[in-house]
């Protein structure tokens, strides 16, 4: 019957595939990582560039805006009709002073109205822009403006100085004009020949063409640019809700919704930083240049601020490590793939190193074997005494020539046979018995112990002997085995 070798199915390597393949994760997820913010590193430093730029534009375009009705109420301001009317406002000087406001207007369609308010608060000569047209105002529609601050501040210039008044919603009789009018005001201070104060010239200056520039120049960045006054409020803004809430008692400032940021934008002229609700950029904006700044109260400052949500910044990254986690994962994959292969074979070599030397182990102890049963052969062949060995049942399971000799079997002949073939029948009974006890309690006893047995030869013949007994265990079975010798001799003697 032919043999059936099952092979056994070996183990994934896995401590050695870990040994290749960690390392290269390592690796992998390093270069992953640098080239990862190395890329958006540069994204983000374009970003920062292009808002940088734009707020630098919006700057550049809102710079010196005020120069122009700065020179013309200096010049308006020194004006011999001028002086002419404050000393006669009854005379003919006051026609030529309303002439000259009405050509100044018609030249400057950002010119909103200019007026002479006497120290009384007063409208003393007013003439509007309406729809690009010069229109004087007659005497019965003039206002009192005594209450409004930019009168109250400027009747407290010193000699000299100018007042710019803050950006906000021109008021007519003592409601927000509609639809809305952004107005700076620049105001100085009217005396008359004797020196006395006889109250302000203003120009109103529109500023929603100011506005618009700025609007304009943000281009497709208008979505999160913003200009704000020093406070905080915005002039400009993303939410139109958000725009002029000073004016409508909403009190609510760009420090109030983003402390953090607004805590650092009024701490510095222009900057640019990233906190967790996104990108800030910023600068400030002097729309009023002048080289003495002693002559002007209260410069107009204000901020373009740009703002990228960090949502947006957020998908900016995203966007990057897609691309890079994607490759990389494949990249280990790839390498993982290929370490355990690498695994495979060497682990496939150095089983068959092993089973090469456990074969030639298994051939060399076969080889011992082999050699010590032959010996063992002919120590029991060569042996003169009878050798035999039975089971735990009494069968007989070894023999040698000797024994075989001694009663009258051929070789092998007594194998499986039970063991009182080879005493009288008279006593297999008893010596059933005896082996069964001798087997519950096997005890080694040499020859010579006194004890004479009687041996019956196939043939039927009964001889005496001595039987040296030896048990012992092979794997879970137990065996005795027995030198038998004739004494057949020993008795005639």
């Amino acid at each position: 019957m032919p043999t059936v070798v099952k092979q056994s199915r070996t183990a994934f390597p896995i401590r050695l595939f870990l040994l290749f393949f960690l390392p290269l994760v390592l690796l992998v997820m390093a270069c992953a990582w640098y080239v990862g913010h190395d890329r958006i590193k540069g994204e983000l430093g374009l970003i920062q560039a292009d808002e940088i730029n734009s707020i630098v534009l919006g700057v550049r375009r809102m710079d010196s805006e005020l120069q122009d009705p700065l020179q013309h109420l200096l010049t308006l301001a020194s004006e011999k009709v001028l002086s002419q009317a404050v000393n006669n406002p009854d005379g003919r000087a006051m026609e030529q002073l309303e002439a000259l406001l009405m050509n100044l207007v018609s030249y400057n369609p950002t010119y909103d109205h200019i007026r002479w308010i006497d120290e009384n608060g007063v409208e003393k000569v007013r003439v509007n822009n309406v729809n690009g047209r010069p229109v004087r105002v007659p005497g019965e529609l003039l206002q009192n403006k005594a209450t409004r601050y930019y009168f109250r501040n400027s009747m407290q210039l010193k000699q000299g100085e100018i007042y710019i008044s803050s950006l906000d919603l021109n008021v007519e009789g003592g409601k927000i004009e509609i639809p809305y009018k952004p107005t700076l005001r620049l105001a100085s201070q009217v005396q008359d020949a004797s020196g006395r104060l006889r109250g302000i010239l203003i120009i109103n200056v529109a500023a929603n063409a100011l506005l618009d520039h700025f609007t304009e120049a943000m281009g497709n960045k208008r979505d999160h640019v913003m200009l704000l006054n020093k406070e905080g409020y915005w002039l400009r803004a993303i939410n139109k809700e958000d725009e002029w809430g000073f004016m409508f008692n909403r009190y609510v400032t760009l420090g109030q919704r983003y402390p953090e940021a607004w805590k650092i934008i009024s701490s510095r002229t222009a900057d640019q930083v990233e906190l967790a609700d996104g990108l800030w950029t910023w600068s400030s904006i002097y729309p009023l240049k002048v080289a003495d700044a002693s002559r002007i109260k209260d410069i107009p400052e204000w901020l373009v601020v740009s703002h990228l949500p960090a949502s947006q910044l957020a998908m900016i990254r995203s966007n990057v490590w897609k691309p890079v986690i994607t490759v990389s994962s494949i990249v280990i994959a790839v390498f993982g793939i290929l370490s355990a292969l690498l695994a495979l074979a060497i682990n496939g070599r150095q089983q068959a190193k092993i089973a090469a030397a456990k074969s030639q182990t298994e051939a060399e102890a076969a080889k011992a074997l082999g050699r010590e049963q032959e010996r063992y052969r002919m120590v029991v062949k060569a042996n003169v005494n009878g050798l035999l060995v039975v089971d735990a049942e009494g069968r007989i399971v070894l023999t040698n020539p000797a024994l075989d000799k001694m009663f009258g079997y051929n070789p092998d002949e007594l194998l499986g046979k039970p063991l009182e073939i080879l005493v009288p029948e008279a006593v297999h009974i008893e010596h059933r018995t005896l082996r069964a006890n001798f087997m519950n309690e096997p005890v080694a006893r040499p020859m010579g112990t006194g004890r004479v047995l009687t041996g019956r030869r196939k043939g039927g013949g009964h001889f005496p002997l001595e039987v040296s007994l030896s048990p012992f265990k092979e794997g879970n079975r137990h065996y005795v085995g027995a030198i038998v010798c004739d004494i057949s001799s020993n008795k005639q003697q």
